[in-house]
Order: C-alpha cells, then structure tokens, then sequence
C-alpha cells in the first residue's frame, strides 16, 4: 500500500483503532554535479549532518545526491498520496543546496534544479508498526518509508512469525511474540513495532530510522 496504508486501514476500519498511524508525507532528494575534479561517484562517501539537517551520498553520473534530515525547521508536508505537487520547490532545493554547500564548499550551487519528489509512508514516531489489527486475519507492515528497506529481510521473517503464531492461537497484544533472527540468532520483540505503543521519544523522528 505504501503512502496509502491509511486510506487501506481506513477501508478495512481499523484506523482509528491503531494507537500510532501513519500518513503520507511529501519529500524531495536532490542532484546536483560533483564539484570539478573530484570523482564522487567512485571516492564519495555517505555521511548525514543532523545540525545542517542533511544526509548525502553518492549518484550515478558523478552526481551527489542530497536529501533531508528533517529539521524541525523545515515545514513536513502531508499530503493527498493521489494529489501533490511533484515539481522541485525552488526554495527548498536553495535552501538544501547551501546546506550542502557547508559540508562542500567547492559543491557550488548548480544552474539546474534536479530532483525527485515523491511520498514517504510514515508513522506517527517514523518507527515502523509490524503488526496484527484488530480486524482478524488483517496484518500490516507500513510506515516504512525511508530506512526499511535495509531491513526487508528481517521483517518479512517477524511478519511470518507473528503471522503463524496469531493464526494458531497467540494473543500478541496482551504477549508480544519475541522471534529469533534466523542467521544472526538476536531476538527481536516485535511489541517494538505495535500499532497500540506510545511515541517512541527516542525515534530520531526522521528518515534515519
């Protein structure tokens, strides 16, 4: 469902129930050339700045791409996952691009505005909610959007997991299941990830997970 998991929990009435919700949230990540000289695509680095409020990496074509981080001083736009404006915001690029340019001084700021601008499905505290519903035999994997994906592997075994043990009888709201990592041997205690927690309020509230 992605950016439209609210509309979907909505449809099967069990939205307001859920404790945590997600919605779907507006974003833009930015190109722009690596400086003259340097071949960041190949000698680049990944590296986020929570004080200038960016993290960057390397992109194809010897670009760098640079996202935020989500200051509190920025503006969060949520929106209608079936209609936003998906233009580059010339301000915001502006402001991402002298950003940028404290951490890389020789970045410049590029003639051209290059982007993507799309949707990320996030939760109330941007922790994910890997859970039952109170509608039986409906689960939900959501508000994954932009660190999760690093993760695929580990939560579709918690969601198998929690999938087999709610069917065969377990009552995972009153008992969180605790899973094991099939190759790392960790166990993960899935009420972590429960539509009914509180705000988790050491989420660092943003895209870094």
């Amino acid at each position: 469902a992605g950016p439209h998991s609210y509309i979907i929990n909505e449809m099967a009435g069990v939205y307001e129930s859920m404790n945590i919700k997600t919605r779907a949230l507006r974003h833009e990540v930015h190109h722009a050339p690596a400086p003259q000289g340097v071949d960041f695509e190949a000698d680049g680095v990944t590296a986020a700045d929570d004080d200038l409020g960016i993290y960057f990496r390397p992109e194809v074509g010897n670009h760098i791409l640079i996202g935020s981080g989500d200051p509190v001083c920025d503006e969060r736009e949520y929106v209608d996952p079936d209609d936003y404006d998906q233009t580059i915001n010339a301000e915001q690029w502006e402001v991402q691009m002298l950003r940028a340019n404290r951490r890389l001084p020789a970045l410049g700021m590029p003639h051209e505005k290059k982007g993507i601008v799309d949707l990320y499905d996030v939760s109330d505290d941007w922790i994910p909610i890997y859970d039952r519903t109170d509608l039986d035999g409906f689960y939900v994997a959501i508000g994954t959007s932009g660190n999760q994906y690093k993760n695929a592997g580990s939560a579709a075994q918690m969601m198998g997991d929690l999938i087999e043990a709610v069917e065969a009888g377990h009552d995972h709201d009153s008992d969180p299941l605790v899973v094991k990592g099939r190759y790392s041997g960790v166990e993960l205690d899935i009420g972590f990830f429960s539509r009914n927690r509180e705000i988790n309020p050491n989420s660092s509230m943003s895209v870094h997970g």
